[in-house]
């Protein structure tokens, strides 16, 4: 799967077909689009492997938004509030248990991710006090 940001406040979502032969990348298809506010910055996403799969992505309204990509999950979208300015990048540790969130004044958050479970209650609010950031300097 690739995620694609583009500046027209999409982050698409394309899944990539392999093969044959093994290994050979041979089609792309757009899956879903994402909306983040992006028109101006090079925003930037990522994936994060927990449960069925989220996209993490930065936006251009300050929030860090995190959309469930599973394939019943309706796209649900949770979104972090922290950043004062633009936020231009974001980033998982291999774990999975941190997440980083840089804007574009330079400060980066780090967001401890306890569990994003809650974002597969029906409720669909993302409540923010599961997760605990403290500042980088």
């Amino acid at each position: 799967m690739l995620l694609v940001n583009t500046s027209d406040s999409n982050v698409n979502v394309i899944d990539c077909t392999y093969g044959p032969p093994p290994g050979v990348l041979t089609n792309l298809t757009v899956r879903h689009r994402l909306r983040v506010a992006h028109s101006l910055l090079p925003i930037k996403s990522c994936y994060s492997p927990s449960e069925m799969g989220y996209c993490i992505s930065g936006s251009e309204d300050k929030g860090v938004y995190i959309y469930s990509l599973a394939k019943t999950g309706n796209y649900r979208m949770s979104i972090l509030h922290h950043h004062t300015v633009p936020v231009v990048a974001v980033a998982t540790n291999q774990q999975d248990t941190l997440l980083a969130s840089a804007d574009s004044l330079g400060k980066i958050v780090l967001w401890r991710r306890v569990d994003f479970s809650h974002l597969e209650s029906a409720s669909g609010g993302a409540s923010s006090s599961s997760h605990h950031h403290h500042h980088g300097r």
